[in-house]
This record gives structure tokens, sequence and C-alpha cells, in this order.
């Protein structure tokens, strides 16, 4: 056992640096909820995994939906997680794929999506992936401060995001928890296939910020 924790903190260590340069959609997520979206060459699939190329906007505003374009000149039409399997940006070098049954907090409570788009963040026998959306917030108790407006009623739009993980070959999605006590809980249960990784897991308080280095890890552990 003492060597398969080795392997792992090895592991670790090595995908911390690795990965801290992992290009992502999440470097352009702010910037496009303050208007400067744009479309970007790239190519979505069909449920019968024919590519469809052309020009694709995600604004991230929602995780259900992108507006897609054949063309600079064409009109552009809105494609929703329904009837696409996954969709590519060149612009992000982003791959977004498919997850079913998705629990957000998109207001006050959750609201669970049949189908809603994710950002493949590592791929291999456990997947990690990241869902993007507004949240609603209240500032102030019912009120926000609109640019140049002063304040305006109702609570306001947030961009946000949750990691998510599924195993390859598998229907089950598992959140990431952010909490540590419920991080070492959910995901020692989920990746209960691998003991070492539940030792490890459970040998320190981590939280959604080592996620990657976990998931690597797991992909490369026996």
């Amino acid at each position: 056992m003492r060597s398969v924790r080795f392997l792992i903190l090895n592991t670790l260590i090595f995908f911390s640096g690795l990965y801290s340069s992992t290009l992502s959609a999440q470097k352009i997520f702010d910037s496009r909820l303050n208007g400067e979206s744009y479309y970007s060459t790239g190519y979505y699939y069909l449920p019968d995994s024919t590519k469809k190329s052309g020009l694709i906007k995600y604004t991230f505003e929602s995780p259900t939906s992108f507006r897609f374009k054949e063309s600079i000149d064409a009109r552009a039409v809105t494609i929703t997680a329904d009837e696409c399997i996954g969709f590519h940006e060149d612009g992000d070098k982003a791959d977004f794929h498919t997850l079913s049954n998705i629990k957000l907090p998109v207001s006050m409570t959750n609201a669970r999506f049949s189908k809603c788009f994710a950002e493949l963040r590592i791929g291999g026998d456990l997947c990690l992936y990241l869902v993007y959306f507004e949240k609603s917030k209240v500032w102030g108790g019912t009120s926000f401060v609109a640019p140049g407006n002063g304040y305006s009623p109702g609570p306001r739009r947030v961009a946000t995001s949750r990691f998510f993980l599924k195993k390859k070959n598998a229907d089950i999605v598992q959140e990431v928890p952010k909490k540590a006590k419920h991080f070492k809980k959910e995901l020692a249960e989920f990746l209960s296939d691998k003991p070492g990784i539940v030792e490890f897991i459970n040998s320190h308080d981590y939280t959604d910020d080592e996620i990657e280095m976990v998931v690597q890890a797991y992909n490369y552990s026996k």
C-alpha cells in the first residue's frame, strides 16, 4: 500500500505542473459574459456522429445550447444538447460533450437538466468535465446595481461553474463537492474501485481545487 501511495504522490506532483497551463474555455468565461462573445470556427456532432462544420458561439449563459452558422453570411440557428452529442471550438481549443441528468444551482434551488454541455478537461478511464452556467444571486436584499442605471429590481446573474466526474462506459455522473468533508466522503464512494486512491483522498482535506490531480492519479494508477 505504501508503494501505491508513493506512485499517487508522484503522479500528483507531475500533473500539478502539467495542468497548470491547460487551455480551457475558462480563460474567456468572464469576458464573454461581458459582451465580448464571438463566433469561432468549429464543428459539432449529430447523434449519429455526422460532423457539421461551421461557426460556433457558446456564451455560457446557458449550459444547454449554442449558436451555429454554416458560414459567415449564413443565418444563425440555436443547437441544443438534445440535438447533438458534442461540439468543438477552434478559438478556445475546447471540446464539449453532453452530460445527462445534471443538477445545477442556477437559482435559489437546484435545477435538473436532462442534458447539458460540459467541457472535457481530462479524458481517460475517469473523465473530468466542467459545466459553465449563470446563477441568480441577490445583492442587498432584492436589488442589484446595474452599470450606469443605478438600482434595478431582481436577482443578479453571475458566471460560475461546477466540476463533474464520469467513468468511461458508465452513465452515472458525480458532481465534485466544493467542501472538503463532502469531497472526501462522496469521492471515496465514487472511486471505491481503486482502494489506493481512496486512501489518498482520506489522508488529506482536499477540495475541488485538487480534482485534476486526483483524476490523473486515478487514471495512471493500477
